[in-house]
């Protein structure tokens, strides 16, 4: 049995990453007001310069009451500033950015009430 080359470049879906070495998502913490920080840039910039394929920015929630912890990045037009800049800083290093999206439905930071509007939407919570 053969096993592929984890430095050779490989194909997720339409896009090809450098190489198979992915950086996980996990909470890094480093965005305390809810937005991208030079820190969490610089968290995910390293990697991509030492060679990792892709790094995966945290969870992102869609809406505020979708957060597992104040600090949660979550998608609103005053983040996207910052966004930008830590896509730039990751594909200057060749690398590709993905983020984990979410709506954690009973583990979020808001009343179940606030949850309901979502649903009534059509965006359901589980």
């Amino acid at each position: 049995m053969t096993h592929p080359d984890v430095l050779a470049p490989a194909k997720l879906g339409p896009i090809t990453l450098r190489n198979r070495i992915i950086k996980s998502a996990t909470f890094e913490g480093k965005t305390p007001n809810a937005l991208v920080t030079d820190e969490l840039i610089e968290f995910h910039r390293r990697p991509a310069a030492g060679g990792v394929g892709m790094s995966t920015v945290a969870y992102c929630a869609v809406a505020p009451e979708g957060r597992t912890e104040r600090g949660q990045l979550w998608m609103r037009p005053e983040a996207l500033p910052g966004l930008r800049r830590l896509t730039d800083a990751i594909h200057a290093e060749g690398r590709r950015r993905p983020r984990s999206w979410g709506m954690p439905g009973r583990w979020r930071t808001r009343s179940r009430r606030d949850c309901r509007r979502w649903r009534r939407r059509g965006r359901s919570t589980r």
